[in-house]
């Protein structure tokens, strides 16, 4: 069919539709015409032509070949040549891939926005079109796009034109790549198909990557492919005579199914890793089914795939919990003795020249070492079966493979820099963080033997030399260890382990190395180091990176079935499966990726050089998207499946199903001193917000007090389980602010602002005329309440004077574990209890000179041991070795006090559960502020629990040797673990027990602590539960954040602040109604009252005799002891030396050096800085709450005072010591708030790391 005259320029003859059957083969059919060039145009042959295709076709004129001179060498002579090559080329349309069409209406003179760019295009030969009409639709025809691929046909064609580049990729992005479309018989309304591929999160592609399935068939290495027969063989494959050394030499624990699949499936990778498509590229099928391949940042199109190799390593990526430690080790072993690869690019010299013909065994041994044979292992196989080789592992010692490598000057003009020879070294580097040693050595110690391992950890220890370190299978360190090895520019360090070609290193958490932006200094040296396999270990790779069961973890359940969980994941995946409205978040995380890619992993192309076609990670990882906005891009699913080692969860669970995690939230209602302490909070804040009339800078919602607003809110949550602040002058400071503001605007205010502030001013002063209240935030403690407390000491332990006759009695916490310590002393005597008295006097006076001023000239801490002083170590130099006790005497009036509130609600239910579960059940408590830790631990010692904390503010080694009683002993059941040390890598299936006690705001983080018991080795359900109090800021809170979608989540993960609604709530919260005589009914009751003088024992030691019974008189019983008025009693030489600060030391004992005063920080038994929330300030250093409107130097009043002092943690001890003389209030100064017309007070900073 000839062209019709209104046909476009440079499109050919077209074709009718309604037959297609009827045409010939593509490559048979009419085509664009090919123009031969003129004779003026010869000279710029190879490069393409330009001129129009509407000059009719003819084959080359004979003059052009009588042109040519007669030699066969004539320049004349190869053009025309070339021209016919070139011209057979192009005519051939099967060298060209059909990739769609452009629709166009023949009946309309409008110009197409690609008339343009399709002319060019074919000038100048880059595509091919034809004409298909659209017989359906008269008067529309399908303009079909034939494209020249970019690795076919580029000597006759030359693609270096960027315009040229520009419009194909414009013209790409605007084809109809449907079936319909290609034949003709498109709707000309219908929506444009132009094959636009889904953006998938990053969430969404971690969790449906393709599970590892291992392939032996695959690796051609056959000691590779014994490595991963011994990974996958199980317990059951010898039972029928088999081979029982068939499985891995030296590892004592079976593995799981998908263990083995995991560990064999790295070997793989790492032995021969997979030819996979350049990432750049994505996979096409044209209209006519022929595959290409198509980089659409670029507008490159291959016909061919361009393959690369994937990393030699990855990233293990195991869920949490399932033993990614134990496959690293199964990996380890059956690969233990192998060897890396001499590179390349090294090989060259390599044969040994020999003066003189060397022995058989001398040039096999050669050969071993030159091929990277793992002789060791062969070697050590049959010396366990009893035949040794000496000789032979001798020779394969002496020819152990090397290389040699030159290595660049360190300056441009110094001398030359002699070659380095690198041995191949068989073992492994792991590098873990420090709170993460002694997993890895319990781990290599339970689950393998045989290993030779190398601990690196202490960074006075220096690394031995190469020869020493050959002998390792691994070298284990921890990361600071690690970084030291980079060594500096002065120093000139060359760390030994430069000197040798290391078989692999892995890097547990690995996700810290990415920072975005930064280079840490353990990728520095990482970089430095010679190193063939390369392994990241992380559950969570990078932030967004996380598995679909971790973020079911912090949803409340009700101990559904298996169905509704695995339906529960598949609409959480579904809903998180678009990364649009978190594209923000989603690139951030993508840059952390880089890092690990880039930089450890130096996946190609990625991590390619500049003269080795590199990738740019920005440019096809985060490309720009049509709206012009950077976006994810499928290339990141490729990368990612590239290197990921991965079971999706639902694989795991059908293995291997996990007991049932139950999580619900327990409502407390609060007691009178915790509404108390929430609503001086909320006065503080609502007296912010109207004096300041809500704006200028005064404003604590302004932008430029985001850093104090923050402190207080944050002060405000922790509250919620107990505040030991306000004190009574800044409570007064702050009522004056609202009573001046409310007689200068009265008339002003709006309505609620006023009943708002009214009710404020009557919360203070009904804080004020609290005395018990004021008592526990004058002397910092959270209240103890305690019935049948000794009549004659009453009024000497009460913290409140005026209440000293109530019953129950109120003492602070601190206080009652005083009383205790010292009633516990004294055990042995006939009367434990006498001397309270005293006690309680020398106690209250040692609280009361925390308001002195303290000499700031004397700063040493006081330091206590890191575990409780056992009897042992007194003194006295007494054997405990029989673990006698001592307790209370049955009949003693002291067993009539008990312990039965606490003015903590939140408090109350822990020791509540602590004393129900704790005899069948580990517990952990997760908290979020080191003033929660201290309130727990001492409410723990009250009742003589054993425990341990797990804080930042712990020595790695306490740590872990805190985790290792609490995980392998029965004695401690407790474990107080901060949240910010619980988010990685910590093990503790021992645990089924879990209390939150405070509401966490970023659910990853929930579940992450959650998972440290939720997962492989638990063998009980887990119990969660996350205490809230009701009607309070943490309950709307949680709520908002139960309402909230992902993509507000990860906006506002950090701070609460970030989220609108969440800042809205936190500007109107309201007061919590206080009843007239809630200070009496509203306390946090136990249920059921608990022994308070009984919860110790005292010791006894193996030469202690009891006394002769005391016979009784007619009389009053005579003393055991004649005493004097003028000497105090002295117990009897036998009984043991107790050290305590209440009670003076009898002059018969080692005497003790009065502490002296100091204003630092204290550290607790376990290591913790504590600084108890005080409330008074030193008068030098009081600041006045400022009058409204004032200015204070840009400064807020103080915003609470705190003081330092000692507490025994780790379990209950009545030889530890006991409070310090003296301590010191600090105060704590906030940002801004005096500037705002508000005395703003509020909680200490009481641990400051």
């Amino acid at each position: 069919m000839d062209v019709p005259p209104d046909a476009a320029p440079g499109i050919g003859t077209p074709f009718p539709a309604n037959d297609l059957s009827q045409h010939p083969p593509l490559e048979l059919q009419p085509q664009t015409p090919i123009a031969a060039p003129g004779p003026d145009e010869l000279a710029r042959v190879p490069s393409s032509p330009s001129y129009s295709q509407s000059e009719p076709t003819s084959p080359l004129p004979e003059s052009s070949s009588s042109l040519a001179s007669p030699s066969p060498l004539s320049p004349r002579r190869i053009i025309p040549d070339f021209i016919h090559e070139r011209d057979a080329f192009l005519e051939d349309l099967s060298h060209f891939v059909p990739v769609g069409v452009l629709k166009r209406c023949d009946d309309s003179d409008v110009e197409h926005d690609w008339d343009a760019e399709l002319s060019r295009l074919e000038q100048n030969r880059w595509i091919r079109t034809s004409i298909c009409r659209n017989e359906r639709f008269p008067g529309w025809s399908a303009v079909r796009i034939y494209v020249l691929p970019d690795d076919i046909g580029r000597k006759h064609i030359q693609k270096s034109s960027g315009v040229l580049r520009r419009f194909l990729k414009s013209l790409m992005s605007k084809l109809d790549t449907s079936m319909e479309a290609w034949e003709g018989t498109f709707d000309p309304c219908a929506r444009l198909d132009v094959g636009h591929e889904e953006r998938e999160s990053m969430f969404y592609i971690f969790n449906t990557l393709e599970s590892p399935e291992p392939d032996i068939d695959k690796v051609s290495d056959p000691h590779a492919r014994a490595a991963m027969e011994e990974v996958l063989w199980k317990e059951g494959d010898f039972v029928e005579g088999c081979d029982e050394d068939m499985g891995v030499i030296g590892l004592k624990t079976p593995l799981y199914a998908y263990q083995r699949r995991s560990a064999a499936y790295m070997i793989q990778r790492e032995s021969e890793p997979a030819q996979t498509l350049d990432p750049r590229l994505q996979a096409f099928k044209g209209p006519t089914g022929q595959d290409y391949y198509y980089d659409k940042e670029e507008g490159n199109l291959f016909r061919e795939k361009r393959l690369y190799s994937e990393a030699c390593g990855g990233i293990l990526a195991e869920t949490m919990g399932f033993g990614k430690t134990l496959i690293c080790l199964a990996v380890i072993l059956a690969t233990r003795g192998h060897f890396p690869r001499i590179p390349s690019a090294h090989t060259e010299g390599l044969l040994p020249v020999r003066k003189q013909t060397g022995s058989l065994l001398e040039m096999a041994a050669a050969t071993a070492g030159r091929f990277s044979l793992p002789w060791r292992s062969y070697f050590e196989r049959l010396e366990a079966l009893g035949i040794h080789f000496e000789k032979c592992v001798s020779a394969c010692e002496a020819s152990r493979g090397s290389y040699t490598i030159s290595r660049p000057s360190l300056r441009s003009r110094s001398r030359e820099v002699a070659p380095t020879r690198l041995q191949l070294c068989s073992g492994t580097l792991i590098v873990v963080p420090s709170n993460l040693i002694d997993h890895w050595l319990n781990e290599i110690g339970k689950h393998t033997h045989g290993l030779k391992v190398l601990l690196l950890r202490d960074s006075r220890r220096p690394t031995p030399p190469p020869d020493q370190l050959l002998e390792y299978d691994i070298v284990l360190f921890s990361r600071p260890r690690f970084e030291r090895e980079a060594g500096s520019v002065k120093s000139r360090y060359e760390s030994p382990l430069k000197s040798l070609h290391w078989l692999r290193i892995i890097v547990d958490e690995g996700h810290n190395f990415a920072i975005p932006g930064t280079k840490t200094s353990a990728v520095h040296t990482l970089g430095q180091l010679h190193v063939e396999r390369r392994w990241v270990v992380s559950g969570t790779p990078s932030v967004g990176l996380y598995g679909i069961e971790v973020a079911l973890a912090s949803q409340e359940t009700g101990g559904e079935n298996l169905d509704k969980q695995e339906s529960d994941a598949s609409s959480v995946l579904q809903a998180r499966k678009q990364p649009a409205n978190i594209m923000d978040e989603e690139l951030k995380n993508i840059d952390r990726l880089r890092v690990m890619v880039v930089e450890f992993l130096a996946l190609k192309p990625w991590a390619n050089s500049r003269t080795d076609d590199p990738a740019s990670w920005t440019k096809y990882i985060k490309p720009v998207g049509p709206d012009g906005k950077r976006c994810t891009s499928p290339s990141l699913r490729s990368t990612l499946q590239s290197l990921v080692v991965r079971h999706r969860a639902e694989d795991i669970s059908k293995e291997l199903p996990l007991p049932r995690l139950h999580n619900k939230v327990v409502y407390l209602e609060p007691t009178f001193y915790d509404t108390m302490s929430l609503n001086l909070f909320i006065l503080s804040l609502t007296v912010n917000i109207i004096t300041s009339e809500r704006t200028d800078q005064d404003y604590i919602f302004h932008p430029k007090n985001r850093k104090s607003l923050a402190e207080l809110i944050t002060n405000l949550r922790h509250s919620g389980f107990w505040w030991a602040g306000h004190p009574e002058k800044e409570i007064r400071g702050t009522i004056h602010n609202a009573r001046q503001y409310l007689e200068r605007s009265r008339y002003k205010m709006s309505e609620s602002d006023l009943n708002l502030l009214c009710e404020g001013i009557i919360i203070g002063e009904k804080a004020l005329s609290c005395t018990s209240r004021g008592a526990l935030s004058r002397f910092a403690e959270l209240g103890v309440f305690l019935q049948d407390f000794p009549d004659c000491a009453r009024s000497t332990w009460a913290i409140d004077a005026a209440n000293e006759h109530t019953q129950p009695l109120l003492l602070g916490i601190s206080q009652a574990r005083h009383a205790q310590k010292f009633v516990t002393a004294r055990l042995y005597a006939y009367d434990p209890a006498e001397g309270i008295v005293g006690a309680g006097i020398k106690t209250r006076s040692q609280m009361l000179q925390r308001d002195i001023p303290q000499d700031n000239t004397n700063n040493e801490n006081f330091v206590h041991h890191t575990k409780p002083k056992g009897p042992g170590t007194s003194p006295s130099k007494k054997s405990f070795s029989l673990k006698r006790f001592k307790s209370l005497s049955p009949e003693s009036p002291l067993k009539e006090t008990k312990i039965v509130a606490t003015a903590s609600a939140k408090l109350t239910y822990l020791l509540d559960k602590v004393l129900e579960f704790q005899e069948k059940e580990k517990i952990i408590i997760f908290y979020e502020h080191n003033n929660i830790a201290y309130w727990i631990a001492e409410g723990l010692e009250l009742l003589g629990v054993e425990f341990r904390i797990y804080s930042n503010t712990l020595k790695a080694s306490t740590r872990s040797e805190y985790l290792r009683l609490f995980k392998e002993t029965e004695t401690v059941r407790v474990l107080v673990m901060d949240l910010r040390q619980a988010s990685h890598g910590l093990h503790l299936p021992c645990a089924s027990r879990i209390f939150i006690v405070n509401p966490i705001w970023d659910p990853n983080i929930e579940s992450q602590a959650i998972k440290r018991a939720h997962r492989i080795s638990q063998t009980r359900p887990v119990y969660v539960e996350t205490l809230v109090l009701r009607g309070t800021l943490e309950d709307k809170m949680l709520k908002r954040r139960k309402q909230m979608s992902n993509a507000e989540l990860q906006h506002a993960e950090r701070d609460p602040l970030d989220d609108n609604t969440m800042s809205y709530i936190i500007q109107n919260e309201g007061f919590i109604p206080i009843p007239e005589d809630g200070a009496s009914v509203r306390l946090g009751y136990l249920s059921k009252p608990i022994g308070f003088f009984d919860r110790h024992t005292l010791p006894i030691p193996d030469d202690y005799r009891e006394p002769n019974p005391v016979l009784p008189f007619a009389k009053a019983p005579v003393p055991l002891r004649p005493l004097t008025p003028s000497k105090k009693r002295k117990p009897s030489s036998d009984l043991p030396w107790i050290e305590s600060d209440v009670q003076e030391l009898s002059q018969s004992r080692p005497s003790v050096p009065k502490r002296q005063r100091s204003t630092a920080n204290l550290e607790t038994v376990n290591g913790i800085l504590m600084e108890a929330p005080g409330t008074r300030t030193p008068p030098a250093r009081r600041v006045s709450a400022s009058p409204a409107g004032s200015r204070t130097n840009g400064r807020i009043s103080p915003a609470g005072s705190t003081r330092a002092f000692s507490a025994s943690y780790g379990g209950p001890s009545d030889s530890m010591e006991d409070l310090p003389a003296s301590e010191e209030y600090t105060p704590f100064p906030l940002q801004n708030l005096s500037e705002m017309g508000v005395g703003f007070f509020g909680p200490g900073n009481l641990f400051r790391n």
